[in-house]
């Protein structure tokens, strides 16, 4: 997902079985999704698709969840969750994706500004409607800067 409706849904990745990792690439390993910035880890989390079952499970990073977050549907990991279709993931602080099964909806989507709101929430409650959507530009401005 991304602020640019143009760029959401551009990235899609299709799940092997086993395990996929997700993190920055190192001289020494190479993540299966490799992403860049602030607060990735080396590896970020673990992404297993078991096709018996037909189930997804994101794991976190095993040695600092809090550090090298990753959010689902605006909570927190702390251990291994079944994603479900429609899922929200967020991974550090500015990669949002969308979990889609395409058995339910090839095509589905999701609106960036409301995952953004999710997950940001609780940090977010504190303002009224006009800080709130001040603070919101400013961390899309930020995450544009940075991208």
């Amino acid at each position: 997902m991304n602020a640019d409706p143009a760029l959401s849904g551009t990235f899609k990745f299709a799940m092997n079985d086993g395990d996929t990792y997700v993190g920055k690439r190192t001289p020494n390993q190479t993540p299966d999704i490799q992403l860049n910035g602030v607060g990735i880890g080396k590896p970020h989390c673990v992404v297993n698709y078991d096709s018996n079952n037909r189930t997804v499970t994101l794991a976190p990073n095993n040695e600092d969840y809090k550090r090298y977050k990753v959010m689902v549907n605006g909570v927190l990991l702390e251990e291994p969750v079944r994603l479900n279709h429609g899922d929200r993931i967020l991974i550090g602080s500015h990669f949002y994706y969308l979990y889609v099964d395409p058995m339910v909806n090839f095509e589905e989507t999701a609106d960036y500004d409301a995952a953004l709101k999710e997950a940001n929430k609780d940090s977010m409650g504190a303002f009224s409607d006009v800080e709130y959507n001040n603070k919101l530009k400013e961390m899309e401005d930020k995450i544009r800067l940075e991208n």
